[in-house]
């Protein structure tokens, strides 16, 4: 468990200081783990509340164009660590 909040944490001060992404170029820019783990961890994330989706199209998922940034908690947390 440790070790899934490190890379949690490592996303999400990534994508305070590069700003967002999407998930490839987020996986890409932090590598902290395998695509497959890392499409789990973002899910992990959102569901705790600290990043979102913001969606290229209304109405409509697409995972390549998609950006993920971080929310109003998400940013409360980060500026707490540093």
């Amino acid at each position: 468990m440790a070790t899934l909040k490190r890379m949690g944490l490592e996303v999400l001060e990534d994508i305070n200081v590069e700003g967002p992404g999407t998930r490839k170029e987020l996986w890409e820019r932090t590598q902290v783990c395998s695509w497959e783990m890392f499409k789990r961890l973002l899910g992990i994330l959102k569901s705790d509340g600290v990043v979102q989706r913001e969606l290229a199209t209304p109405g409509k998922t697409d995972p390549a164009v998609d950006l993920w940034s971080l929310t109003e908690d998400g940013k409360s947390l980060v500026q707490s660590l540093c």
